[in-house]
């Protein structure tokens, strides 16, 4: 992250509808960083935590003139008398990320690296970044996305608006899909659908996800996929599913919206996932999950609460 001097008036002028008021006197105040637990100054802008039961002395004690509050925090005396500024907003942490993806963390520039190799019937956006030595084929790009080194697009991929892809992903590869003839062999089933992904889609470093067989392999908008997954062919994932690292996917699932997967979990293939689902650390999935329930173990149940 870089360090950069900021007005706090672009701050507020950036926070616009979601700033619900300002405490203190912010004439002249800038601020350099975002704050963590080891790196608190007057110069870092600091933000307090909604669900801290002290929270009001937390945001007293801090070393931090600029705070991000909720308004449940008192501008008391103490706080006046150490001129800090309270920046007050309906979700901190939300806003305070806000803030650091905009002016803190560094912005690759749309650009192609002369060592990608692109098809010249592959489709790009406006905007896009393509690092060193990515390979796309016959596919479509949408605009303001980012393509990592060594990344692997195969034919029949399409992508959405906003999304990044890490370094080292395989995307539209062959599925893993055999029959047995007459006389006991496997052969390879026609892999012969393609791999949508939608918009504002994160897929990790090393992560494999390949096309369907017949029908199409589909990742929904706004879906988070950690590093080191595989997503065999015709899964159905839906919008703001969160995959976290090592998850296998097996093929022709179907995973709705909101579905939460934790690292090391598998999923043993044609599972129904309802909305909102939970999966826990290294579950082994057998059955269809309804909607809301969180299971766990190998093989998973659900956990009931306590």
């Amino acid at each position: 992250m870089m360090t950069k001097k900021i007005n706090v008036n672009e701050l507020i002028e950036f926070l616009g509808d979601n700033l619900i008021s300002i405490q203190g006197d912010y004439f002249d105040v800038f601020i350099d960083n975002l704050a963590d637990i080891e790196r608190v100054n007057a110069t870092t802008l600091d933000w307090i935590n909604p669900l801290e039961v002290n929270k009001q002395e937390m945001a007293e004690s801090s070393k931090a003139k600029v705070l991000i509050v909720d308004r449940f925090i008192n501008y008391s005396w103490e706080l006046e008398s150490q001129k800090k500024v309270l920046l007050v907003v309906g979700n901190p942490k939300l806003e305070l990320a806000k803030i650091g993806n905009n002016f803190f963390v560094e912005k690759l520039v749309p650009t192609i690296h002369p060592t990608a190799i692109i098809d010249p019937k592959a489709e790009i956006g406006n905007d896009v970044y393509i690092g060193p030595y990515a390979v796309i084929g016959k596919s479509f790009i949408g605009d303001s996305c980012i393509i990592d080194s060594n990344v692997r697009i195969y034919n029949g991929v399409t992508i959405g608006v906003g999304c990044k892809v890490k370094s080292g992903a395989v995307l539209g590869g062959e599925g893993f899909g055999y029959e047995i003839d007459e006389n006991g062999n496997r052969f390879s089933f026609p892999q012969l659908g393609g791999l949508v992904v939608g918009n504002y889609v994160e897929i990790g470093s090393n992560t494999t996800i390949d096309r369907g067989a017949l029908s199409d392999t589909v990742i929904g908008d706004f879906t988070k996929i950690n590093n080191l997954c595989h997503i065999a062919h015709n899964n159905k994932i839906g919008k703001n599913v969160v995959i976290t690292g090592c998850v296998n996917i097996s093929g022709s699932n179907t995973i709705d919206d909101y579905v939460w997967i934790a690292p090391n979990a598998s999923i043993r293939g044609w599972i129904h996932i309802g909305k909102g689902a939970t999966i826990g650390i290294g579950s082994v999935v057998t059955k269809n999950i309804p909607a809301g329930e969180t299971w766990v173990g190998n093989p998973a149940r659900k956990q009931e609460k306590k």
